[in-house]
């Protein structure tokens, strides 16, 4: 089972807050994250104030912050213009990578949560050696942006394990994460579990996530606790918080 310790360097990992996702669709959202099958879901909106709080504490107390993002170009697995099943395959959303240009904002992060300072890219085509120094990026002080071409961050970006060991080298031993973000039974669940079965630790601030309904918060949070996970709201971490970390 994962353990925690504060002894431990952080890294704050903060899941495809994105406009597609984030904003509703009467305001240019193209997959907004809500109950699939309750239209009267308010969404992913109703926790943009909880998740900049979040965004700004990762900031001040993490020794690195790092976000993902869905950059989708046409021929994406996941993408699927005129019959997507919501499961595996979503209408255009996100597309970074896409051939029209006006569709590339949905890809942008809100901007309650835009990054601070210089961003570090380690793009889809990303180098060993663009993730090596985007490890060093971070543990500079820097923020580092990870895009991604499906659900996963390990299976979306080829180069996201190689980051996470050169960060662990970097700090000295491989840190916890703490995650937040949108979906949480999507590209969130994706992101603990895989952290998971690669032996860290974690913990998902509750109040910082939102879903689609295919799987309740309940049931995943007790299936990640199971696992050796942390589940906290930002108070509870604040509260069992250390000093801020130090940055170079």
């Amino acid at each position: 089972m994962t353990t925690h310790s504060n002894a431990r360097p952080t890294l704050g990992w903060i899941v495809d807050v994105q406009r597609d996702f984030m904003t509703p669709p009467d305001e240019g959202g193209r997959l907004y994250v809500r109950h699939l099958d309750d239209p009267s879901d308010v969404g992913a909106a109703r926790i943009v104030p909880a998740l900049a709080r979040t965004v700004a504490w990762l900031h001040e107390h993490m020794n690195a912050v790092v976000y993902t993002g869905d950059w989708h170009a046409d021929d994406d697995r996941e993408i699927d213009r005129e019959a997507p099943d919501f499961r595996n395959t979503y209408p255009a959303h996100c597309m970074g990578a896409g051939s029209d240009p006006d569709e590339r904002p949905g890809a942008e992060l809100i901007d309650a949560v835009a990054p601070r300072g210089p961003v570090f890219v380690i793009d889809r085509e990303a180098s060993d050696d663009v993730a090596d120094r985007a490890a060093r990026h971070a543990v500079a002080g820097g923020t580092v942006m990870i895009r991604k071409r499906e659900f996963s961050v390990f299976d979306g970006q080829a180069r996201t394990d190689r980051f996470l060991e050169r960060l662990g080298r970097e700090l000295g031993t491989a840190p916890e994460l703490v995650v937040c973000g949108v979906a949480t039974d999507v590209c969130v669940r994706y992101a603990v579990e895989g952290f998971l079965d690669r032996g860290h630790a974690v913990t998902v601030v509750r109040d910082a996530v939102w879903g689609l309904g295919l799987e309740s918060d309940e049931a995943l949070f007790a299936a990640w606790t199971s696992r050796g996970a942390r589940i906290a709201s930002l108070a509870e971490l604040n509260t069992a918080s250390p000093a801020p970390a130090s940055k170079p």
